[in-house]
Order: C-alpha cells, then structure tokens, then sequence
C-alpha cells in the first residue's frame, strides 16, 4: 500500500503555467509521485506520449533537480490517494481472512492455521519487494544505484518472524514497511485478540462496552490521575470505522463541549467530534505500524460545531487482552 499524487495532463498543465521558467517538456502526459508512510516522497515517475498517442516511461533524472523539487512542491495539491497492488490486495486479503478462536476449534490450531496465511502473506510481500527494487535497478540508466539496490535485495529477510525494527528503512524503499509491520504486529498476536461480543447492530454490545471501560480504569492512581489532569484525555477502541470512546476526562469533555452521556460509547467521528480526513487516516495509520505518534495537528469538531484546532499525541495499549487508544490532546492556543 502507498500514497500516491497523481498529474495528469490538466494539473500539468497547470504546473507548466506556474512554473513556466522551468520549461518543462510538452510531452510529458503524467507524473507521479509516491509517498512514504510519513508522508516523505519517495521517487517520482513519469510518462511520454508520442505523436500516436502511446505512452512510454521516461527518464525522470533528465527534468534536473530544480524541476524535480517543484514537482514536489507541487503534487500535494492534486491531492493523494491510497492504492493497492494487485499482488498487496492478495496480501491483505489473507490478512482479512486470518482465523479467530471460536472457543470451539483448539487454539493450537488456530494459532497454526493463523501462522501459516501470515507465513505466506509476508513470501508474497517479499516477493513484491523483490520486484520492486529489480524494477528500480532497470530504471537506473546510470547505474549508481544497481549495486546499492542488489545489497538491499540480499538483505530482505527470509521468513516473517526475522523482521525487525531495523528493516524499516529498507521496506520503506518500496514503499512496502505499513504492510511488513502489520503481518509482523498480527504474528504477535493471540488468536482470541478480537474485542469481545459484538452484537448485528450497533457493532458492539452494551456489557462489551462497560468491561472496556472497567478495564481502561481498573487501577484506582490511573483514575485519578486521568479524572483530575488539566490535558484531556480519551481512550477508545480502536478502527478507523469503528473507534468509539471508552472514556474520556472532564478537561476533554470542557474542550469538546459535550457531556459524558452524549458521546458515552458513540463512534468517534459519527459523534460529530473527531473529524475524518486524510489526516485522521495518517494518524490510524502511525498508530498501526508505530503503536503511536507525538505532536499531531488536527481538527476536532466542539458541540457548537465549530472547529476547534489541536495537538495530538496518541500511543496504542494492550490492557486485559485488548487494544485501546490513548490520545492525549491540547488546544494549538495552548501549545
């Protein structure tokens, strides 16, 4: 999975109007630049139409650096979309298929079965990142980066559980480390990890809600310590489609203007608080493959309705055999 700003023929033509110094070349029909996990660029690719109106890759090395900075600059603004790879749709199609305990199967063999789809998924994911990286080396018409790119081939680690947190930079090359850390998290996992009891309706049960609760406040100092702070705080369970609050403290519900009983349990963004955005997407994202982030910007939504700018900072906790998220926010006045 990667991000990906797309300009076509119109946007680039926008680009050439902007930036008209630059003469850049008419036949150009497209550029794309990829994104990394962190929002970083990562290498940016183009493509020639001939007179007959075929495509063919060009050389990207020749626009020079100045040109290749403005494209940069530039690409944001036609925005970004999350895409899949054929093969990293197969990837996440075993994820989602991966076995849960059903209290009836044993879970040893549960944990087997589970074992052997993520044995496979990261073969697959090794497999892309082969191919990408021998797609690089033939795209290097000078060859300065062949022998550099080959070590990093060598180095692709050969089964699942050798992955470590020191492979990052080489995943990130191909834009391939957000899939790697997720079949790495899910081998950590237990079979019976699943948040417990939901019902066909509303997603989770009254009873599931209220132990989720129980437990993000079983120790009587951390109730405290989260009721009387002046930073609000909120735990919830996590899911971009289906965060809901488990609890959150008097400075958060003074920031966001609400009572306790009218976001007690709702998701977060059908509360009308949380926002959804490309942003709230990228901070799920950091929480998914780094268990956190420090210093986020983002908008939250006051009972008035009214935006209300913040910092974030969130870590991902495993309490009682579950996952929760723990975001701690200040408004940016205050910051």
């Amino acid at each position: 999975m990667y991000a990906v700003a797309v300009l076509n023929s119109e946007a680039l033509a926008a680009f050439r109007s902007e930036y008209s110094w630059l003469g850049f070349p008419e036949d150009i029909c497209e550029v794309s630049l990829y994104l990394d996990d962190n929002r970083a660029p990562t290498r940016l690719t183009a493509f020639i139409q001939d007179a007959l109106g075929a495509r063919h890759a060009a050389n990207v090395d020749e626009f020079g650096v100045e040109t290749i900075l403005a494209l940069i600059r530039y690409a944001p603004q036609v925005g970004s979309k999350i895409e899949n790879s054929p093969e990293e749709a197969r990837v996440w199609s075993l994820l989602e298929s991966l076995p849960i305990s059903d209290g009836v199967t044993p879970i040893e063999e549960v944990e087997e079965q589970r074992k052997l789809k993520l044995d496979a998924a990261y073969l697959l994911t090794r497999q892309i990142a082969v191919k990408q990286f021998e797609f690089l080396i033939q795209a290097d018409s000078v060859k300065h980066e062949a022998a550099r790119l080959q070590k990093l081939i060598s180095q692709l680690p050969d089964s699942l559980r050798e992955v470590a947190e020191s492979h990052k930079p080489l995943f990130l090359e191909v834009d391939l480390w957000r899939l790697v850390a997720v079949l790495r998290d899910e081998l950590s996992l237990p079979a019976d990890y699943d948040l417990a009891q939901r019902d066909d309706i509303d997603g989770y049960s009254p009873a599931a809600m209220q132990q989720a609760e129980a437990v993000a406040m079983s120790d009587p100092v951390i109730q405290a310590l989260f009721d009387l702070s002046p930073v609000a705080f909120s735990i919830s369970t996590i899911g971009q489609n289906t965060s809901r609050y488990i609890r959150v403290n008097k400075a958060y519900l003074d920031l966001v203007g609400h009572s306790w009983d009218n976001i007690r349990g709702h998701e977060m963004v059908a509360s009308g608080v949380v926002v959804g955005s490309e942003a709230r997407a990228h901070r799920l994202m950091l929480l998914d493959c780094d268990g956190g982030y420090e210093g986020q910007i983002a908008d939250i939504r006051n009972a008035a309705g009214e935006i209300v700018p913040v910092q974030i900072s969130a870590r991902r906790l495993f309490l009682a055999g579950q996952f929760y998220d723990f975001e701690v926010l200040t408004r940016m006045a205050e910051a």
